[in-house]
């Protein structure tokens, strides 16, 4: 049997309707017992912090009895941190299939080749691997580069140098200054005051995206992990969209652009 246009639009609503419930049952029931639960993650890039601050702060108004924690000593192992209970769930796009808790892809980012607009390569459609070759890389602090790992060594591809840097704003603004070529996410460069005197090139035809899946720890109530998926959700759909922080910061009552 299968159920009309109506009744399945009944049936969906339901279904979402009774996680709320259910939702909204725990947290009163701690609430009212004055318990607290805590909600630890860790994220395999530390600058999505910068979003992330979002994510918790909506965290917080739909479970306010709810302590969250960045677990920062995490990023290099995140799914170590998850199978040793040190956090809660762990967003990756570095991550085997086989670990265990681990989603389907929850979102796409694309990656970058950021450089100052009068770099030789600043007016190409797109970069192949061999256009790094011998190029300085500005790349975020750490014990792996993935774009190296990925792209570059498969194609037998050396850049010159490799800068570490550990703020977002310094490889921009290194890049700028014709320093070398740094590879940051698309949403990081919609948040930048100024695109003056930059070019940002795709990597690949297709461009260079990093998927991003959740190993999540069994233990976490389920709900908490939902939300938490639901959050990140729509935050990274917000960072899509230029100046996104200020848009960010600017909402009200739930409500997004």
């Amino acid at each position: 049997m299968q159920p009309t246009a109506v009744g399945q639009r009944l049936a969906d609503s339901a279904v979402s309707i009774n996680d709320i419930l259910e939702r909204t049952r725990d947290d009163l029931g701690d609430l009212v017992s004055g318990r607290e639960r805590s909600f630890r993650f860790t994220t395999q890039c530390q600058t999505s912090v910068r979003w992330m601050s979002f994510v918790i702060r909506d965290m917080v108004a739909t479970h306010p009895n709810l302590n969250i924690d960045f677990v920062p000593e995490a990023i290099e192992d995140p799914a170590g941190a998850v199978r040793q209970g040190e956090v809660d769930v762990a967003l990756a796009y570095l991550v085997e299939d086989s670990v265990p808790g681990l989603t389907k892809t929850l979102f796409e980012d694309e990656m970058y080749a950021v450089m100052s607009a009068n770099h030789p390569l600043a007016g190409r459609h797109y970069l192949n691997p061999e256009n790094f070759e011998g190029e300085t890389l500005i790349l975020y602090a750490g014990k792996r580069f993935a774009f190296v790992d990925l792209v570059l060594e498969p194609a037998g591809v050396r850049p010159g140098r490799i800068r570490q840097v550990r703020l977002t704003e310094a490889m921009i603004e290194l890049a700028r200054a014709g320093q070398g070529i740094a590879i940051v996410a698309a949403w990081a460069l919609n948040d930048i005051t100024s695109q003056h005197g930059l070019a940002a090139v795709r990597i690949g035809r297709g461009g260079y995206m990093r998927r991003w899946r959740a190993i999540v720890n069994e233990e976490c109530p389920e709900h908490l992990v939902d939300s938490f998926i639901q959050e990140v959700g729509v935050i990274v759909n917000a960072t899509r969209h230029n100046g996104w922080r200020t848009k960010l910061e600017e909402k009200v009552s739930g409500l997004f652009f």
